[in-house]
């Protein structure tokens, strides 16, 4: 934690212990070979841009914008119903399995969400992004942050 984290920001770096996130698939320097693995975020420091992400094997530190995660339930269960009728029946398979995987709410169903959002590309933008994006976007809206 920076000495500079007010209590707002502490408490979003303690929202991110738990998550599940996906190393982009795209990573271009990726020391530790985790490109396109799964694990949970582990530590965060969202001031320092410093994201700590648990593998089974180790612990390997990324930024926010090199990890993917989940959009939240509620957005991915509104774009299930938006493509419903004009997805083809594979997309629309494995984006109603992790809408459903997401109802449990556990760590290893939607670490199972998450591995089907990995495997289907073509639904990846209807259920994951960019975790920069997600902290930029909540921050604001959560702590009352401009």
């Amino acid at each position: 934690m920076s000495i500079f984290n007010t209590p707002e920001m502490s408490a979003a770096d303690d929202k991110l212990r738990g998550v599940v996130a996906l190393v982009h698939p795209g990573l271009e320097c990726d020391p530790l070979n985790k490109r396109n693995q799964i694990g949970v975020i582990c530590e965060a420091d969202i001031d320092l841009d410093n994201i700590y992400v648990d593998f089974v094997d180790k612990v390997g530190l990324f930024s926010a914008d090199a990890l993917l995660v989940l959009l939240p339930p509620d957005a991915i269960h509104q774009n299930l119903a938006d493509i419903a009728y004009e997805a083809a029946l594979p997309d629309l398979k494995a984006l109603t399995q992790i809408d459903l995987f997401l109802k449990y709410g556990d760590v290893n169903a939607r670490f199972k969400a998450m591995a089907i959002a990995r495997d289907n590309p073509a639904v990846q933008p209807l259920c994951v992004e960019i975790l920069n994006k997600q902290i930029s976007r909540d921050i604001p809206n959560q702590y009352g942050r401009d």
